[in-house]
């Protein structure tokens, strides 16, 4: 059967029936394009105060695209292709009257770079009819190669097939692939040798730990020492292991940590999740909000978010509210209960107007709760040895139930995180902040690949398979001239994770991946699981470059490796999983012939590859 359907980048879902083929119509352009990133900056500084979310004077927003192009309620304020005609340029040159922003002056560069966004033309809309195959690696190419099409990019080739061993276990098991995993890699003749790579680290207990120590981070988190061990011993690890390996659904993973009331002993630690924070409500909700909603919702304690019109004060406090009746109780890391009754709250917005908190989904949905005439704010909630009671209207069920069984924000979450775990970026970019203020780059993609995420059970396993074997996870690297990130036409450097660094650096000095001592001083100065920048910073090069622990894994090379040619070359496969150019080559083997020890020496050339920004990163 085939359906059309007209996608948008919506919040709910786009009903599919069971289909072989889809057909979508794209629409390539809108009423005009975005301002460039530049030019959003220019009013988001100087503009947005009183033209945005907060303040709309005589009806004008600048904050988004659509409110630009919608003008003011005097008209439009943008005559594409013309800036002179444009009341937006008109008002920000010198000396106009009127003139704005009020008793400021842009800059000659500010006005040049508004100018040239406005002076573009602007395309005709036109419907392109894609056919999205239903198998999801190939329906991910299909919107790509459609987006490369109307940019007039090309993207680059497919990586080669070490190059793709050494990504897909990096970003699968946490490491670099053993120099027999290597060796057996490259022996297999087989047309669909990566597919068979894939399931293999799939299914190893390693991926179930790589999923652990990445969504532990995104969930909980970094914290090392006694919280670590903390982690490790309430079953928190083990649940989130176990999550991955019997391939439960997210939304179910996701609904056990909320309601924090394991039916099955092995789930017993879901609960850390709200143990941990120790009563602290609202940092409960502002962990959780880019989990269930896709975005933070810091910005909105004090007031409505100033960018993202969408997110109100109501929705932050009103989450709070889900956990206002939580408290851990004396039993330990094994309970997190619920008070009876009680832990009504209000918050008082920017105009000192008080309102009750209710728990508000950013899909609109209200759990109501009946409320009391007077605060309930009783002295059982306070006394951190008294029972409690089990509550007949558990707020914490119902905002599980709400955020789990009818929240298309979850899946799209879950979907634009590990798309930028495994890409390099989000479809949302960055992947915490998925609201108007950051429009997907792909919507039709991130449609797609969160209702047939959702369709499917919230199946993990078969949406990491369905990216990692796309076209778009397997191209090259760009070179110089890459084109932009947000077209995935080429692989991005990714930094690896300090877990990564350590087993992959001892992977390469011929050890066995762990070392608990090594892993924790790593983790320490490379904290990080979804770093905005590639580059390793001063002081994580010196760590590398100094450290005692760090060079006793080099004081030789590996055995069996021995100074000559063959032995340079078997060093890179080792840490870089590539063979040496003809200049690596010669500088590695003069370096060798003028050390009097061969054995230190090859230590000392690995240790300078691992301590190389190309070890560091994914690519």
């Amino acid at each position: 059967m085939n359906m059309e359907i007209l996608l948008k980048p919506l919040s709910g879902f786009i009903a599919i029936l069971s289909i072989t083929a889809l057909h979508v119509s794209i629409a390539t352009a809108s009423d005009g394009p975005a301002p460039t990133v530049e030019v959003q900056a220019i009013l988001d500084l100087h503009c947005v105060k009183c033209h945005g979310p907060l303040e709309d004077k005589a009806g004008l927003r600048l904050d988004t695209a659509a409110g630009l192009w919608k003008g003011s309620e005097n008209g439009a304020i943008v005559k594409a292709g013309n800036p002179e005609e444009s009341k937006l340029f008109q008002v920000l040159a010198k000396n106009s009257d009127p003139h704005m922003p009020p008793k400021k002056q842009l800059s000659d560069a500010e006005i040049a770079k508004v100018r040239a966004w406005v002076a573009k033309p602007v395309k005709e809309a036109r419907v392109v009819k894609l056919v999205v195959p239903a198998e999801p690696s190939a329906a991910i190419d299909a919107f790509l190669a459609e987006g490369w099409k109307e940019r007039k990019i090309t993207p680059a080739p497919l990586c080669d097939d070490l190059t793709f061993l050494r990504r897909v276990s990096l970003d699968l098991i946490g490491r670099i692939p053993t120099p027999e995993e290597t060796s057996a890699f490259q022996k297999d003749q087989a047309d669909n040798k990566r597919a068979i790579l894939v399931d293999r680290l799939m299914a190893s207990s390693e991926a179930a730990r790589n999923f652990r120590e990445i969504w532990d981070v995104l969930l909980m988190g970094r914290q090392g020492g006694r919280r670590e061990q903390q982690r490790r011993d309430s079953g928190w690890y083990t649940y989130l292991e176990n999550a991955y390996k019997q391939n439960r659904p997210w939304d179910e993973v996701v609904r056990g940590f909320i309601t924090a009331r394991p039916e099955r002993p092995e789930d017993k630690g879901a609960v850390w999740f709200l143990f941990e924070r120790k009563n602290e409500h609202q940092q409960i909700a502002e962990a959780l909000a880019p989990i269930i909603y896709g975005t933070r919702i810091d910005c909105a304690q004090c007031h409505d978010h100033p960018l993202a019109a969408e997110i109100k004060q109501g929705h932050y406090w009103g989450l709070v509210a889900a956990f206002n009746r939580s408290k851990n109780v004396e039993a330990g890391p094994s309970a997190v209960r619920e008070m009876a009754s009680g832990g009504f709250m209000n918050f008082t917005n920017l105009k000192k107007e008080s309102q009750p908190a209710s728990i508000t989904l950013l899909t609109g949905k209200v759990i109501s709760e009946a409320r009391p005439e007077n605060d309930d704010l009783s002295g059982l909630y306070l006394d951190p040895m008294a029972k409690v009671k089990v509550p007949k209207f558990s707020r914490r069920a119902a905002l599980a139930e709400a955020a789990t069984r009818d929240n298309p924000l979850l899946a799209r979450s879950f979907v634009n995180h590990t798309w930028a775990l495994l890409m390099g970026r989000g479809i949302v970019d960055p992947p915490d902040e998925m609201n108007s203020k950051h429009p997907p780059s792909h919507p039709e993609l991130l449609d797609w690949l969160s209702e047939d995420f959702a369709k499917h059970q919230y199946d993990v396993r078969r949406l990491l398979r369905a990216i990692v074997l796309s076209r778009g996870y397997q191209l090259a690297m760009g070179g110089h001239n890459a084109p932009p990130p947000d077209a995935f036409a080429c692989a991005m450097e990714r930094p690896l994770t300090g877990e990564a660094i350590t087993r992959s650096a001892r992977i390469s000095a011929g050890q066995t991946p762990d070392d608990e001592a090594l892993r924790k001083a790593v983790v320490e100065r490379f904290p990080d699981v979804m770093p905005r920048t590639s580059r390793a910073t001063i002081q994580q090069a010196m760590f590398l470059s100094n450290s005692e622990r760090v060079a006793a894994l080099f004081k030789s090379g590996p055995a069996k490796i021995i100074a000559d040619e063959a032995g340079v070359r078997a060093l890179f496969r080792r840490a870089l999983i590539r063979e040496p150019d003809k200049e690596e080559l010669a500088h590695s083997l003069e370096f060798l012939k003028q050390n009097p020890n061969p054995s230190a020496a090859a230590g000392q050339l690995l240790w300078a590859l691992v301590a190389g920004p190309e070890f560091l990163t994914n690519h």
